[in-house]
């Protein structure tokens, strides 16, 4: 019996996310035309107009342009038991990256951070004492490297920046020490579907930078992942659950001891990089054929 899914897309009043995305949904069908699934796509902002099997947020770009609302969404359609996957819960519980906190307590190891209400000078002054001269800041809810910089003791805040992604934080914020492993080795990015490792991809930022997205031109590549990276992963998806998620990418880099360090876990619309590595489109085919015919934990 023919299955019906749902991707949910950008909200429309959203200008700035108008451009890559259809293609990343179309990336999206094609590693799933061999499923019995027949696949929609709406404004996750928009009200549902019917039922699906299965909701997927995968290509909810945006939404952390309205957390409050898109958590809303979340709510609802928990509330209302549709079947989404990741989980509504889950996927709420990671909008913000205060999330980190949990980790931390659970005893993974995340690069050390400060959150804070307000992003200062005086403040950043105080981290260097813990986290040395080079610190990088960012919004606790923001995507694409949005309002994300890199801060030297004696640097001024342009809190008057005229692009929407340039400037400091103007809300709450996190201060973490700055990785030099980020430029010199790069960000190791490790995809599960269903719980199972995938593959893992090593973005380097091009030379001067620090974004290590392929948005500001990075390098990536796939590569066997080091034992250490894999164990962190592996702890960081056994704190969730792993036959709680669909998918999940996993992001770390080294600390000055050569440790891995949490950076980020994805777990609403994170590139999943299934063009890099042989097979991963079809391992994520059946993660989703799973979820489909089989049934999931969409629900807790």
């Amino acid at each position: 019996m023919t299955k019906t899914l749902l991707f949910f897309t950008p909200d429309p009043e959203t200008p700035s996310h108008h451009g890559r995305w259809p293609y990343v949904l179309d990336a999206y069908r094609e590693a799933l035309s061999g499923l019995d699934v027949e696949i929609f796509d709406a404004p996750w902002s928009e009200p549902l107009t019917r039922d699906y099997d299965l909701i997927v947020p995968l290509v909810a770009w945006g939404y952390h342009n309205a957390p409050e609302r898109f958590r809303g969404v979340m709510a609802d359609l928990k509330a209302r038991e549709k079947r989404i996957f990741n989980p509504a819960d889950i996927v709420s519980w990671n909008v913000d990256k205060r999330y980190l906190r949990d980790l931390i307590e659970a005893g993974v190891r995340v690069i050390p951070t400060r959150f804070v209400d307000r992003v200062s000078e005086d403040l950043l002054k105080e981290a260097t004492a813990d986290f040395g001269d080079t610190l990088v800041v960012k919004p606790v809810v923001s995507a694409g490297a949005k309002n994300t910089l890199v801060w030297r003791d004696g640097d001024m805040l342009a809190f008057d920046a005229i692009e929407d992604k340039a400037g400091p934080p103007k809300g709450e914020a996190m201060i973490q020490p700055f990785m030099p492993a980020i430029q010199s080795e790069g960000e190791w990015s490790l995809l599960f579907f269903a719980g199972e490792f995938s593959h893992a991809v090593l973005k380097t930022p091009k030379s001067g930078d620090f974004r290590s997205q392929p948005d500001y031109e990075a390098h990536l590549r796939t590569l066997p992942p080091p034992p250490e990276a894999l164990l962190l992963a592996a702890e960081t998806i056994d704190f969730i659950g792993a036959d709680r998620l669909l998918y999940a990418r996993v992001d770390m880099v080294r600390d000055a001891q050569g440790r891995f360090c949490l950076m980020e876990l994805e777990l609403i619309e994170p590139d999943l990089y299934l063009a890099y590595a042989d097979g991963a489109s079809d391992r994520f085919a059946h993660a989703v054929e799973i979820a489909l015919f089989q049934g999931c934990s969409c629900h807790s």
